[in-house]
């Protein structure tokens, strides 16, 4: 039996082992420093990322400095989803890689975020489904691609978790978020978001790329919530400090 056929027969995809032959033999170049790289980004550009989040944040927002404590505002008033998770900081060179991903058309650099957010994901176990938070359908158009939902597709994949499109909508073309108050910004987003289908019972994970104020993040696990599910965990690449 030859190697190739050893190959297909035990299971392992042809064309996915001549990709990862062709990436070891001919590297990336990274997407920071244009210097040569097996991945996305080179091991000095990886280690050069804002600080990772540690356990020292709030449960449930995943506000920072609160010694693993809830914050003062979850205190106050629980918000619709009952846990995050974040990889990194928004501060640089992180921010600098969402805002040229989102705003520049770097699409490139969405799906390494995605894996970096995998490999923070600790708390995943009964999670049913990965749904990333959508944009209204004038936002896609005018952006081309929804970041949240490159940033899933590693994730699901990597943790091998079904990723749900489309039943999650945006049904409210919202102001745009960076330009409001942060009372402003829970009152922009309500009503802004509807579950088609029935989620009784199921523990979702929603991701995005960045949580500000938490306010579209909020309003999407109501929408959750409303269609029945009893746990929603927020997953996103950055929290803002």
């Amino acid at each position: 039996m030859n190697t190739i056929q050893a190959l297909s027969e035990g299971g392992v995809e042809l064309s996915n082992f001549i990709v990862d032959f062709f990436n070891y033999i001919a590297p990336h170049q990274c997407l920071l420093c244009s210097g040569t790289s097996l991945h996305s980004l080179c091991k000095p550009c990886e280690q050069s990322l804002a600080p990772w989040i540690a356990s020292d944040s709030c449960p449930c927002c995943g506000y920072v400095n609160t010694q693993g404590h809830f914050c003062g505002a979850c205190l106050q008033a629980k918000p619709a989803f009952d846990h995050t998770q974040a990889a990194f900081l928004y501060i640089e060179p992180i921010a600098s890689l969402i805002q040229a991903a989102k705003f520049a058309k770097q699409w490139s650099l969405l799906p390494p975020l995605g894996e970096f957010l995998a490999t923070c994901i600790t708390e995943q176990q009964g999670i049913d489904r990965i749904i990333p938070l959508p944009l209204h359908p004038a936002r896609l158009v005018e952006r081309g691609f929804n970041q949240a939902l490159e940033i899933a597709r590693p994730v699901a994949a990597a943790l091998r978790i079904p990723l749900e499109i489309g039943r999650l909508q945006r049904i409210k073309d919202t102001e745009h978020q960076a330009r409001l108050s942060a009372n402003a910004r829970w009152q922009n987003m309500r009503g802004a978001f509807h579950y088609q289908g029935d989620l009784s019972g199921q523990r979702i994970a929603l991701i995005d790329d960045v949580m500000t104020s938490g306010a579209s993040l909020n309003a999407a696990a109501r929408a959750l919530k409303a269609a029945g599910a009893i746990d929603v965990q927020v997953w996103v690449v950055a929290r803002t400090p």
